[in-house]
């Protein structure tokens, strides 16, 4: 931990957001140039009066593929591609604060390493020479901090024999390392907001939440201070930022991505374990990233990743039954325990609309209750009572923030430890709801043209577009499918509009109707005016390690709502 004269957890984080400030210097915009969110909700364009046009060039018009096509052919370097990235993160941080480690200086010296060898080889130095790509706070950088959100964690920067195996594969194949984003204390929250950099907003609307956990990769993202990224997902982390941003986000099945050296918070529970995956702005963007990790053999390196290398029959497949009599949906418009809101229920019935439109089938998904899963998994994320996250807050002494203590208490006792029999039991209710919901999946191949079972499905990734600091209490549409170790991934559907989107005022629910306590308390979080223009995102969802599969269908859904 950093030491101060003072010796407090305050000057540890001021000395960090000190730090940050400094190495952003350079970069930055005058202060009094950033409008107040009122005026400016959206931020997303507002860095472009800033940039030279080359640099709005590499950072908003063109895929990876076509950025790694122009490298290679010398038609930009890498060193004006990174600065381009490195300026507009500036400024996006300063409109949301998202960043929570700047590497400008030692990213603009690997891309000269970069520019200097295909200068004297002619050739890139691999696959991704030169691609930018930023990183959630808790996958391990070298020169960086990993904090996880902790005061403790400050003052130790990570060595290279630290850093993640994911970060030094994409270091190989010519990938660029120039930030790191800010992630709520504990990762355990579903809003991000921690006591050293404190509270990351959405970029798409700067007066709501950016989600949570991956809230700063997304805010990033959003402000294309990053053409692609990485986050982590335990029950919502990377799809729900990404879908209150308008972005793309791959949550991976366990094992296919490599997690070795990544940190986290109640490290050893791998009842429902996290995984890593990229978030950007396209599907073909996350698949070129996923193939390229795969192309480095994880599992010779990772003992916890499977041996599967990518499988582009399996993308074939998808597009050949896209072509030719369509894919079978299912669709999830209510898990019975909290209900959407009226743009994403909008969003559902425009998007089912859309896939019927273009040749596809839609079945209404009646799968087990989600109302167990939910169970399940909360139940799991608290087993050890709260110990682990109050024992890494308590030795600084910083507070607790309330995202934290809405779950875990502002104080160790708030919540009782379970018994390894009861861990045991709680292990056995997770395999008996996989069975059930695995026998239910085969089973709606009774109910398709087609006599397959249903391809994938889709549900709602949040019941809100977003949310007020501290008003984040709900990850169960996200959180049944890590319980379930399906493959999923978010597609942005559409935003929301305060003329089409009814008030929950006027939407016919009376108190009567309200499914349950909390059903009720977020209905009335919901506001037409404050969420207006917030993207609205849903989840499509295959079975485990169907990641080529899902990117597959993604792509599909993708060309169906922009027809």
């Amino acid at each position: 931990m950093i030491v101060s004269s003072e010796g407090t957890w305050q000057a540890a984080a001021e000395r960090k957001r000190a730090e940050v400030a400094k190495l952003l210097g350079p970069y930055t915009i005058p202060g009094d140039a950033i409008p107040p969110p009122a005026e400016l909700p959206d931020a997303t364009n507002f860095p472009r009066a800033y940039l030279e046009p080359r640099e709005i060039e590499f950072t908003e018009k063109l895929s990876i593929e076509e950025l790694l096509g122009k490298l290679a052919r010398r038609e930009i370097t890498a060193k004006e591609v990174t600065l381009a990235f490195c300026k507009r993160a500036a400024i996006a941080h300063q409109v949301t604060n998202c960043l929570s480690d700047v590497l400008f200086q030692q990213a603009l010296a690997q891309a000269d390493e970069l520019d200097a060898y295909i200068a004297a080889h002619g050739k890139p130095i691999g696959r991704l020479h030169g691609l930018p790509v930023s990183w959630k706070d808790q996958i391990r950088v070298e020169g960086a901090e990993t904090t996880v959100g902790y005061i403790s964690n400050l003052g130790r920067k990570e060595t290279a024999k630290d850093e993640a195996l994911l970060v030094k594969e994409l270091r190989e194949l010519g990938a660029v390392i120039y930030a790191k984003t800010n992630v709520p204390t504990a990762l355990m929250a579903i809003d991000t907001n921690n006591n050293i950099i404190g509270y990351t907003w959405n970029a798409r609307n700067r007066l709501v939440s950016a989600g949570g956990s991956s809230g700063g990769e997304a805010s990033l993202l959003a402000m294309k201070g990053s053409i692609i990224g990485f986050g982590t997902d335990i029950a919502a982390s990377i799809r729900l930022p990404a879908a209150f941003q308008g972005l793309y986000g791959l949550k991976p099945s366990i094992g296919r991505l490599p997690w070795s050296k990544i940190a986290g918070s109640m490290e050893g529970q791998e009842l429902v374990s996290p995984v890593v995956g990229p978030m950007g702005h396209r599907v073909d963007d996350l698949e070129v990233i996923t193939k390229s990790i795969l192309s480095t053999q994880p599992w010779l390196h990772d003992p916890t990743v499977v041996n599967m290398p990518w499988r582009q029959s399996e993308t074939e497949a998808v597009a050949k039954h896209a072509k030719s009599g369509g894919l079978a949906f299912g669709v999830l418009r209510s898990d019975g325990i909290v209900l959407p809101h009226p743009p994403i229920t909008r969003a559902i019935d425009e998007t089912v609309a859309k896939l019927k439109a273009h040749g596809h089938e839609v079945i209404e998904w009646e799968p087990p209750s989600h109302k167990e899963a939910f169970e399940i998994i909360w139940s799991l994320f608290v087993m050890d009572g709260g110990n682990d996250i109050h024992s890494s807050i308590g030795s600084s002494g910083e507070p607790v923030v309330p995202q934290i203590a809405n779950i875990y208490g502002s104080s160790p006792g708030h919540l009782t430890p379970k018994t390894v029999n009861e861990s045991w039991s709680y292990a056995l209710r997770r395999n008996a709801y996989q069975t059930a919901y695995l026998e239910y999946w085969n089973s709606t191949a009774s109910k398709t043209s087609t006599g397959r079972a249903v391809d994938f499905f889709i549900l709602p990734i949040a019941p809100t577009a977003s949310y007020l600091p501290g008003q984040a209490i709900y990850p169960g549409y996200t959180g049944v499918i890590n319980a379930l170790d399906y493959t999923a991934i978010s597609v942005p559907v559409t935003t929301v509009d305060k003329a089409r989107d009814l008030a929950a005022a006027d939407a016919g629910r009376q108190r009567g109707e309200y499914l349950g306590e909390m059903d009720e308390q977020v209905w009335k979080q919901y506001d037409p005016n404050l969420f207006h223009g917030t993207p609205v995102g849903l989840q499509l969802v295959g079975r485990r390690l169907e990641e080529e599969r899902v990117l597959a269908a993604a792509a599909e859904l993708g060309r169906c709502l922009s027809e």
